[in-house]
C-alpha cells in the first residue's frame, strides 16, 4: 500500500495531471456561475414530477445521481446502469437521465438501448453532444466546464454533473461566494492531518453519503490509497470492527442539519479513533454540498502534493489503466 510521503516523480507530459487537477479546481470558482445561469434557462424539463425521474451512471457520475436522489427527498431513484438493464421496466413511463461525461461508457450506452420503448424518454448528461450516449438518446443536457485537456481525476466535471441533476430538482441558489467558498477550502485542506499509514473512511448520510462515495473515489485515483464510504448509521453494525482507531483516516461528512454524523463523530473521537469532522455552513443543501465537495477535491490535491505525486495514480499504472478501459468501454 501507498504511504503518505513517498516521492513519485514520473511525469506524462509538460503539464502534470495533478497540475491540471488543481488549474480545474480552480476554474470551478468562475465556471460553475457561468453554467448555473444556462440551466436556470433550461425549462424543458421543469414540469417533471421527481418520481417520475430515474437517475443512473458510473463512477463520479453515479455519485451525483445518489446525490440527486437524496436532494429529491428520495423521490428520483438512482441506480446502477448495469442493475438498471437486469430491471428496464422500472423505467416504464419514466424520464431516464444517464450521466456520462464522455458518454462512451459502454453500460450507458447499453442501458439507453435496453430502456428505448420503455422509458417515456431517455436524457443523456454528457460533456460531448457528438458521443455515442447523446447519439443514442432522446435529449441532452451538455456539461460545460473548461478541460485542460490533460487526463486527470474528474473536478470540474462532477461538480457540473452535480450542478445538471440538481436543477432538474429545484432552483438553483446564487453561486457569488465561490471564491471565498474556494478558499477556505483550501485553508481547510492545509489544517487536514492525516496518519501516514491509515487508510481513509468517509462517512456521510443523504447528500452527504454521495459525497462520501466521491471522496473515496478520488484517494482511489489521485493517491491509489485503499478507501471506503459508509452510511453513518450502517458503521457501528460491522464495518467497525474492522477500523484500526490508532491509524485509519475517518472522516464525517455533515450539512448542518445532520445530528446524527456528529453524534457519532463525536463517539468515535472520544474512544480514541483519529477522526474528524467536515460540515457544510450553510442550511441550503447544493451550496452545502459544493463547500464540501472543494474541500474534498483540495484534500486530495494537497495530499498527492505532499506524497510528491506528478502525475494520479490510477495514470502511473499503465496496466491496470488498460484493464479499467477495458471494463468501462
Amino acid at each position: 500500500m501507498a504511504s503518505i510521503g513517498k516521492s513519485q516523480k514520473r511525469r506524462l507530459g509538460k503539464t502534470s495531471s495533478i497540475e491540471a487537477m488543481e488549474r480545474e479546481i480552480h476554474n470551478q470558482v468562475e465556471d460553475l456561475p457561468v453554467f448555473a445561469r444556462e440551466l436556470g434557462k433550461d425549462h424543458r424539463f421543469r414540469l417533471l414530477d421527481p418520481s417520475n425521474m430515474i437517475f443512473t451512471g458510473s463512477g463520479d457520475s453515479f455519485a451525483s445521481s445518489i446525490f440527486v436522489h437524496y436532494l429529491s427527498g428520495m423521490q428520483a431513484f438512482a441506480a446502477d446502469p448495469f442493475e438498471l438493464q437486469l430491471y428496464p421496466q422500472v423505467s416504464k413511463n419514466k424520464t431516464v437521465f444517464i450521466t456520462s461525461v464522455g458518454g462512451k461508457t459502454r453500460t450507458n450506452i447499453q442501458l439507453a438501448r435496453k430502456v428505448k420503448g420503455v422509458a417515456k424518454k431517455r436524457v443523456a448528461i454528457t460533456a460531448n453532444p457528438k458521443s455515442p450516449l447523446a447519439r443514442e438518446c432522446d435529449d441532452l443536457i451538455q456539461l460545460r466546464y473548461r478541460n485542460s485537456g490533460i487526463l486527470t481525476s474528474g473536478t470540474a466535471s462532477f461538480s457540473a454533473a452535480l450542478l445538471a441533476v440538481a436543477a432538474l430538482i429545484r432552483r438553483l441558489p446564487k453561486l457569488d461566494s465561490l471564491t471565498i467558498m474556494e478558499r477556505r477550502a483550501a485553508e481547510w485542506a492545509r489544517r487536514f492531518r492525516v496518519h501516514p499509514r491509515g487508510e481513509f473512511l468517509f462517512v456521510g448520510s443523504g447528500t452527504c453519503y454521495a459525497l462520501a462515495m466521491y471522496a473515496a473515489f478520488k484517494i482511489h485515483e489521485v493517491l491509489g490509497i485503499p478507501a471506503q464510504y459508509q452510511h453513518t448509521e450502517q458503521l457501528g453494525h460491522s464495518q467497525l470492527f474492522s477500523l484500526q482507531n490508532k491509524t485509519d483516516n475517518l472522516l464525517f461528512l455533515s450539512p448542518s442539519s445532520d445530528k446524527k454524523t456528529g453524534e457519532v463523530f463525536r463517539v468515535l473521537s472520544k474512544n480514541g479513533f483519529h477522526a474528524y469532522l467536515l460540515k457544510g455552513r450553510t442550511a441550503e443543501p447544493i451550496l452545502a454540498a459544493l463547500q464540501v465537495m472543494f474541500c474534498l477535491q483540495h484534500m486530495a490535491l494537497l495530499l498527492g502534493r505532499k506524497m510528491g505525486l506528478q502525475e494520479s495514480a490510477f495514470l502511473t499504472d499503465k496496466k491496470r489503466l488498460a484493464l479499467s478501459s477495458r471494463l468501462i468501454y
